[in-house]
């Protein structure tokens, strides 16, 4: 029997996620409570199949999973053995049309596309349909004539942008490589050991996801070659930039024997290079390099700027980025960036400072010559908001945990510090590439993984990207199975339980959290949020922190002033006061916001114990070293990296409003200029 999509979506969820309701998979899925029904009693019959036991429910909905099963599908075993086992759905055979399409060394007619994805005349018509409507967006038709058959029609180039996305889509589906072999007969070994001669060459190691998909692009590209498909001339606008390139010079090894190809399709080659994804290497110093570096650093400064926050390791950081955006830069560039991975829901934790993000990113569009897509911008976010998490754990008594990604490098590194954030109870030691996990030599506990892997030890399947709900069904599943007694959860659980009696609580997760780091056996630390929740300047700036003066003789005495109920409440130290002074002196790095507002700010480590903001109204403005005349002092004091972003934000708008600036500077109480500030 066979596995229809939705099953193996549910089973996939359920080996991932064993600790999920019934009501979650509903949600997730968007099925009914009896479309949930159907596809689990279809598993248990494809399960008993494979001599494996049925999954069950225990009396309080849980779901009851064999071992058996984790194990066989931790052994490198997909959802179906062979591809007739699974029939591809209407989507999934309109791009296998495609792939066809692109790959052909012969006439297709309909008989043939029947024959080999196993459907009806009717249902052939109709997935032709399909991918019809699949290639309108890249400008491209799908024609038939009697002598050719079937064919892909419009410009080249745009026919290569839609074969990088349907090899990795196609690759995606289950067995997706048995596809190529079965459409196309390919056989990939030569170039792939092409592709690994150039990992040496480049001194570069890509990520599985692209060591896998590169050398069936390029034998796609070849094919179409042969067939008379060239890119045309104007693709050369990329000539002169990668011509020079360790990359260009490496795409000859991808060429066959004796085989000449025109320049543009050399280019073409490099770009396949220079785009695919990296885990690590050593980055060349050559100009553009050190120009995007550049951008690279400006974009942190204006976030740094725009956030009031002084980023530690910054220039760890700004290599990290610059690993990823290397290739991201060609990508945006020749507009070959992919379908959206990050979706609204995966950055709504950090919607403040993806915000914040876009506005950021002016210096590295501005190299590129191109506008961000909206997935690029998202990955940064989610970078940047893992760095923002304070570190200092301590590792004793910790498990020692790996992660296994096959995206790359920066993608694995926002994997693991989400499941730092998750789990405060275990120490993250490495994250891998499957390949580099297959020859890890050193002692670990447990493993989280975005594949199944081979391990003797606990062995947990996850998403790149988790979204809340999944982050704590994660933390249900692996705190209720792993060593549970070593961290208190019955104690932590029943304690929640009583909070909850008595108080409201808005994030679970955070609790949960926080307590367990709390119950740590030597833990010398005060335990830290797991989520930082946003304020406004309702929560940030009361009332009793506003201050009016007529004037004051100097802007370090209007720094000071401003400064007195931050001191007074222990939110900040004195020699907090003095560093915003010395620095604004001599260095001239304060800040302005709006024509009349001044924000002094420093890093938290000089002497910030608490978040505030305080405010000192002026009605005659005082003159700041620059000249700049100010009337509004708001001193800033920021402990947690990501709870004031939409406090400052909303002072950035009330900076910017020159009506609401005009009624405060006539106010006489700090109550009324509270009202006047939060709108009340």
């Amino acid at each position: 029997m066979f596995l229809d999509d939705r099953s193996v979506n549910l089973l996939h969820e359920l080996i991932r996620t064993p600790l999920i309701k019934n009501k979650e998979l509903e949600d997730k899925f968007n099925l009914s409570r009896r479309q949930v029904a159907y596809s689990l009693e279809k598993i248990n019959q494809w399960l008993q199949t494979k001599n494996l036991v049925p999954i069950t429910k225990s009396r309080n909905g849980n779901f009851i999973i064999d071992k058996k099963i984790f194990a066989h599908f931790s052994d490198g075993t997909s959802y179906s053995d062979n591809l007739e086992e699974y029939i591809p759905t209407e989507k999934e055979r309109a791009l296998l049309i495609i792939l066809y399409l692109l790959g052909k060394r012969e006439d297709i007619s309909l008989f043939h596309i029947i024959d080999l994805l196993n459907v009806s005349k009717n249902t052939g018509i109709s997935d032709m349909k399909e991918a019809t409507e699949f290639i309108k967006k890249y400008s491209l038709s799908i024609l038939y004539t009697r002598t050719g058959g079937y064919d892909i029609i419009g410009d080249e180039f745009q026919i290569r942008k839609l074969l990088i996305v349907v090899v990795k889509s196609v690759l995606n589906f289950f067995n997706g490589h048995k596809y190529f072999e079965k459409l196309l007969h390919l056989d990939i070994s030569a170039t792939q050991e092409k592709v690994r001669s150039i990992e040496e060459s480049l001194n570069i190691h890509l990520t599985d996801e692209s060591y896998e998909s590169l050398p069936y692009m390029i034998e796609l590209i070849f094919i179409r070659i042969e067939q008379g498909h060239f890119l045309h001339a104007d693709f050369y606008v990329g000539l002169d930039e990668l011509a020079d390139t360790e990359e260009y010079a490496a795409s000859k090894l991808l060429l066959k024997e004796d085989m000449e190809v025109p320049i543009p399709e050399r280019i073409w080659l490099t770009l396949q290079l220079l785009t695919s994804n990296v885990r690590s290497a050593d980055i060349l110093t050559n100009e553009r390099i050190h120009d995007l570096k550049t951008a690279i650093g400006q974009m942190i400064e204006l976030f740094e700027k725009k956030t009031c926050l002084f980023i530690i390791d910054k220039e760890d950081i700004l290599d990290k980025l610059l690993l990823h955006m290397r290739p991201a830069y060609y990508r945006i560039k020749y507009h070959l960036t992919l379908k959206n991975q990050f979706s609204a829901k995966m950055i709504e934790e950090y919607m403040d400072l993806h915000e914040i993000v876009a506005a950021s990113i002016k210096p590295l569009e501005d190299l590129i010559g191109e506008k961000f897509p909206p997935g690029e911008t998202a990955f940064i976010t989610m970078f940047l908001a893992g760095q923002l998490i304070k570190q200092g754990e301590e590792l004793n008594k910790k498990k020692r945990a790996l992660v296994v990604c096959t995206n790359g490098l920066t993608i694995s590194k926002i994997m693991q510090q989400t499941l730092k954030e998750i789990f405060p109870e275990f120490y993250f030691a490495e994250s891998l590439s499957l390949r580099q996990f297959q020859d890890y030599q050193l002692d670990y506990e447990i493993v989280f993984t975005t594949i199944p892997v081979q391990s003797e030890k606990p062995m947990y399947l996850i998403n790149p990207l988790m979204t809340l709900s999944e982050k704590e069904s994660l933390r249900r599943q692996v705190i209720n199975t792993v060593d549970k007694e070593s961290y208190a959860t019955i104690k932590i659980s029943r304690l929640i339980a009583t909070i909850k009696e008595n108080a409201i609580v808005t994030d679970e997760m955070a609790l949960l959290t926080s307590l367990s780091k709390l119950f740590q056996e030597g833990q010398k630390k005060e335990p830290k949020e797991a989520k930082n929740v946003t304020y406004g300047l309702k929560q940030f700036l009361p009332s009793e922190f506003i201050q009016l003066r007529d004037q004051v003789d100097t802007w370090q005495e209007a720094i000071t002033i401003a400064c007195e109920p931050l001191v007074k409440s222990n939110i900040i130290k004195p020699s907090y006061v003095t560093t915003l002074i010395e620095e604004n002196d001599n260095q001239q790095i304060y800040s302005f916001l709006g024509k009349k507002m001044a924000i002094p700010h420093a890093a938290p480590e000089k002497g910030v114990t608490a978040d505030a903001f305080a405010m000192l109204i002026l009605k005659n403005p005082v003159e700041f070293a620059n000249g700049h005349k100010v009337s509004i002092i708001t001193p800033l004091a920021i402990y947690n990296q990501n709870r004031h972003l939409k406090a400052l934000s909303q002072l950035v708008e009330l900076a910017e409003d020159e009506e609401k600036i005009s009624e405060l500077l006539d106010v006489n109480d700090g109550s009324d200029a509270w009202f006047i500030i939060n709108g009340c």
